[in-house]
């Protein structure tokens, strides 16, 4: 029981990746706060985290927009009383196009969501954790936020984006005793890959280690799913 008591808020939590999470989260002991945009799949998983015993609620969230935000934050603050660990974890990701071809309005969808979201969830969260001197933050990067794959943009400028913003708030608030680190999931069967690769079960043990106190001295950090054990070393 690695996350006993501890409150999870994921974002991007009704599918995919972050319901992974919740589940392992919940399987440790984690108290789970989850937002999303489709109400049915946020739903379903908190049901079904409620059906192996976690203490779970979920709030209907647009990442991008500033107003939902603060609610979502402030609810999960109320009912959990703390936050100790944000997993920025929603995302888009539009279909491979040529910077020719890139429609602007897929353009400033993808960066609204990939990068303002972080920013807005946790310029949200982190006044509590600084309260509590002491937090957790995991946003989900990828592959394309390290290397160069043509076509793919928009999302490639907003995870590079999103580890420029992981460094520097993880120097930010080293202070605060808050760790910041990023996470490359690799290749992972969800909505974004069309279901084809890895089960999203099978990544979420660097995301258990990064939410733990088995990591209170790692910030700063992109790790991946497959190799994170030896890059803690």
């Amino acid at each position: 029981m690695k996350l006993k008591d501890k409150v999870a808020l994921i974002t991007g939590g009704g599918r995919g990746i972050g319901k992974a999470i919740a589940q392992a989260y919940a399987r440790e002991g984690a108290k789970l706060a989850l937002c999303a945009r489709t109400s049915a799949e946020l739903d379903q998983t908190v049901k079904e985290l409620r059906g192996i015993n976690a203490e779970a609620e979920g709030w209907t969230c647009d990442v991008s927009l500033e107003e939902p935000v603060r609610e979502c934050v402030a609810h999960a603050h109320k009912k959990f009383g703390r936050i100790d660990i944000l997993v920025n974890n929603a995302g888009v990701m539009t279909r491979p196009t040529p910077m020719t071809e890139l429609d602007a309005k897929k353009w400033d969808y993808t960066i609204a969501v990939n990068l303002r979201g972080p920013f807005l969830i946790t310029q949200a969260v982190l006044p509590i954790m600084m309260k509590q001197k002491a937090g957790s933050i995991i946003n989900m990067s990828s592959m394309i936020g390290r290397g160069a794959y043509a076509n793919f943009l928009a999302y490639a400028t907003s995870k590079w984006g999103l580890e420029g913003f992981s460094q520097t708030l993880a120097a930010e608030a080293r202070s605060s005793n808050i760790r910041v680190n990023s996470v490359d999931p690799g290749y992972v069967a969800t909505k974004l890959t069309g279901y084809n690769g890895s089960k999203p079960e099978s990544v979420t043990d660097v995301f258990v280690y990064l939410a733990s106190d088995d990591s209170k001295s790692v910030t700063g950090k992109m790790l991946s799913s497959s190799g994170w054990k030896s890059q803690v070393k």
